[in-house]
């Protein structure tokens, strides 16, 4: 009978800079990885038996100890301490992992996207021990759509993978050899909108939902209506949800480019985030868990903005922890019909105009304002900054005061 012996697993990976590729690909250069945790390995027959153990190599020679003693006494079910959650159903495993997710998400439509694609993909998985590299690679050829959309699919198994890695609950992760998803045509190419544009579509946001409730049903109550006094007042109730939801629009639409927040950042902004009457600039603060990399947003505001924004929660009656913005499902297909209201094209040779091309505008326009490339990534928090939003001071805001003189100048209204 083969024991267990102490060992670090090898792989090979072929890269390009710090792509992965396949073999074949021009330039690829062969790289060996060491795994950080050692391993108890043995054979059993045809059968190979992988134990993750510690990074510590003390600590797992303790470890094999245990094991090969207990393989010694016959106790076959302590040679793998995974070995009752391997039998148990894949689904089981899912549905107690999905809450922690829900927990610590951003949107819940990231939320619900990474849930619906788990479920399709533990479908097609029995038991836990069906997890294999074999069975990812077989559900990333059958995704549709782009590279990038199977990225998003395999985005959503790995933080999966990854609970169950820290849960122990498997003992090498399947995706360490997986086929990734290269090549293929760019999902998407945007493009930035000029100032002129950006109002263009502020007025319109603000004006569509009223123009098309007066499309429908005209914009005075029909001589033949009954009951004509009751008739026009709701209309006149009407009327002014519209012209609500129209300045809320084209505040979301406004915070967007103020700020450089995503979609899912803007949803998730709560009255209790703000500091709108900070001197001497206004100030926004988000928890990393409700941002895109996990880090504090922390950013100066345009005074005349967060006059705004003062106004609108006062109008409104939000209170701390309400949704500043109702941000819905159709988000993207309403800003395509706010564009076309406006007389702007969705789609040029140049790329597309969609909610993200927002956020790149505030970038484009900084860097026509002259604000350096080091202030620029700081401000849109994009992943390659130096200072990072957990070394953040008071004082660190400074560096941001020329952002803020350089929205001012927009003008937007």
């Amino acid at each position: 009978m083969a024991l267990f012996t102490l060992l670090k697993i090898t792989r090979t990976r072929y890269m390009v800079g710090k792509k992965h590729v396949k073999p074949t690909t021009p330039g690829a250069v062969k790289v060996s990885e060491e795994s950080r945790h050692w391993y108890a390995y043995r054979r059993d027959g045809k059968k190979q038996i992988k134990v993750r153990l510690f990074t510590d190599k003390a600590a797992s020679l303790s470890e094999l100890a245990k094991l090969n003693t207990a393989l010694e006494r016959g106790e076959a079910g302590m040679t793998d301490p995974r070995k009752v959650h391997l039998e148990r159903s894949a689904v089981e495993h899912l549905d107690e992992f999905l809450p922690v997710m829900r927990a610590k998400g951003k949107s819940e439509k990231d939320k619900d996207r990474k849930e619906a694609i788990l479920r399709t993909f533990v479908e097609k998985l029995k038991s836990l021990s069906d997890l294999t590299t074999k069975s990812v690679d077989a559900y990333l050829v059958g995704v549709p759509g782009s590279s990038g959309n199977r990225k998003k699919h395999l985005s959503a198994i790995s933080v999966w993978v990854e609970w169950l890695l820290r849960k122990d609950r498997i003992a090498i992760n399947p995706l360490d050899r997986i086929d990734l998803p290269t090549g293929g045509k760019k999902a998407k190419t945007r493009r930035a909108l000029p100032v002129l544009l950006i109002q263009k579509l502020l007025d319109a946001a603000r004006a569509r939902p009223l123009a098309a409730f007066h499309e429908r049903y005209g914009t005075e109550v029909g001589p033949g209506v009954r009951q004509r006094e009751r008739a026009q007042k709701k209309r006149d109730t009407a009327t002014a949800a519209l012209i609500a939801l129209g300045r809320e629009r084209a505040l979301v639409y406004k915070t967007a480019v103020y700020t450089g927040l995503r979609l899912g950042e803007i949803a998730s902004l709560r009255p209790c985030h703000l500091e709108l009457d900070k001197k001497p600039f206004p100030r926004l603060e988000i928890p990393g868990v409700l941002t895109k990399n996990d880090q504090q947003a922390r950013l100066l505001l345009v005074p005349s903005f967060a006059e705004e924004l003062a106004a609108w929660i006062k109008d409104t009656g939000k209170k701390a922890d309400d949704p500043l913005f109702h941000v819905p499902q159709g988000s993207v297909k309403i800003m395509q019909k706010d564009l076309e209201f406006a007389g702007i094209p969705y789609r040029t040779s140049q790329g597309d105009a969609d909610f993200h091309s927002l956020r790149m505008t505030s970038n484009v326009m900084l860097g026509q304002a002259g604000i350096p490339a080091r202030i620029r990534q700081l401000f849109m928090r994009h992943s390659d900054i130096r200072l990072t939003m957990s070394t953040y001071d008071d004082a660190s805001f400074l560096e941001l005061e020329p952002i803020i003189k350089a929205m001012e100048g927009l003008g937007l209204k």
